[in-house]
């Protein structure tokens, strides 16, 4: 009988962890897309603009999805929701995170500008990503406000958005590169939106093994 129990605990384990996987696959994919869309809506619109500001609740639509899946993930699909009013708020901050990181890039323009941008997105990222951390541990969301924890997955992030941008603004400037690699026919900004899906990946799995460790 201990040796059937045990293999049913394998067994629920292993459905629990595939079950996680996939919900960590499914937010991942729900912000690239978001993102995407939102880049498409906003890289020829003023700032000002209507255009820009449903880009703007695009994105941010995007991310308390992205949130609220996290949050199931970290905490299981029949813990508490994470409160609407907390999903909103970091989304919202979030998301002008992204305005922000593209309002330096595209102000300071062409590669080295991104590059800034993405410097600079990488150090604001650390707290944003802390107070997020925070929630998901259900904890106050200003308990901390830069954990040092939360910076390598920040980093992270901030270097899938600046391989996303590079080849989505500047792409031509890499065609060498990309023929050389066998990927002279792809679309750069479609080949830079899947490489920040890759990191976006990498760094939800770091963000939820961090706050699963609280």
């Amino acid at each position: 009988m201990a040796t059937i129990d045990s293999g049913e605990r394998s067994a629920l384990a292993g459905v629990r962890v595939t079950g996680q996987t996939l919900l960590m696959v499914g937010f991942t994919l729900v912000e690239t897309l978001a993102l995407g869309l939102w880049l498409t809506l906003v890289q020829s619109a003023p700032v000002i603009s209507a255009t820009s500001a449903i880009g703007l609740g695009v994105l941010t639509s995007g991310l308390v999805v992205e949130h609220v899946l996290t949050d199931a993930t970290v905490n299981g699909v029949s813990a508490d929701a994470l409160p609407d009013r907390q999903a909103l708020a970091v989304s919202v901050s979030e998301a002008l995170l992204w305005v922000l990181w593209l309002g330096v890039a595209d102000r300071l323009g062409g590669v080295d500008g991104i590059l800034f941008a993405g410097g600079l997105f990488a150090v604001l990222l650390v707290p944003q990503h802390t107070v997020e951390d925070n929630v998901l541990r259900r904890v106050g969301p200003f308990d901390s406000v830069v954990d040092l924890g939360t910076a390598g997955f920040s980093v992270v992030e901030a270097a899938g958005a600046t391989v996303w941008l590079l080849l989505a603004f500047e792409g031509g400037q890499f065609s060498g590169l990309l023929a050389s690699l066998g990927l002279g026919g792809v679309d750069p900004a479609a080949l830079g939106l899947a490489a920040l899906a890759v990191f976006l990946l990498v760094e939800h799995d770091i963000g939820v093994k961090l706050a699963r460790s609280g």
